[in-house]
């Protein structure tokens, strides 16, 4: 083989790896990270949403609900996260706690001003916090330690689908 052939080769092996590692790095990113609002994904509040049509790992369901209202699209829960297992679940089956104070979405990000003054958080579309699971007395529980009302699907998706 020449010289010129042997360098070819190399430089077409480093792209092909890079390539690869690419698209591995991408595709554990949509397991770590929420599919709308970028946040670290927790284990035990992991969503999978379809929204018009297209599948998507979020970080809880309250965020996959913002982003139907946000863009008048029709959302359904395909499988929601056990908060105390972190066992997948059927959103049917599920209890949910909605409007819960605790935001395992939370970011410390701040927005500030030109005098550097935080601004107001007015609006997080991972808030209230919102938290399926497996039994209706663990839900009752979380909620009257972390405010919410304990609900079915039905109840959380009242309105989600409006357009």
């Amino acid at each position: 083989m020449t010289k010129r052939a042997l360098i070819t080769t190399a430089v077409l092996v480093v792209l092909v790896g890079l390539v690869v590692v690419g698209y591995h790095v991408m595709a554990n990113r949509e397991e770590a990270f929420c599919g709308f609002c970028n946040r670290p994904i927790h284990a035990n509040s992991k969503v999978v949403a379809e929204i018009d049509g297209r599948r998507r790992t979020v970080c809880c369901a309250r965020c996959a609900i913002s982003e139907a209202y946000q863009e008048k699209k029709t959302v359904r829960l395909i499988t929601v996260t056990d908060y105390i297992s972190s066992k997948p679940l059927d959103p049917k089956q599920a209890y949910f706690v909605d409007g819960s104070r605790k935001i395992l979405c939370d970011h410390d990000a701040a927005m500030l001003d030109e005098t550097k003054h935080a601004y107001p958080l007015t609006f997080d579309r991972c808030s209230p916090g919102t938290y399926a699971f497996a039994r209706r007395e663990e839900a009752t529980a979380f909620a009257r330690e972390n405010g919410g009302v304990v609900v079915q699907l039905n109840e959380l998706m009242q309105g989600a689908n409006a357009q």
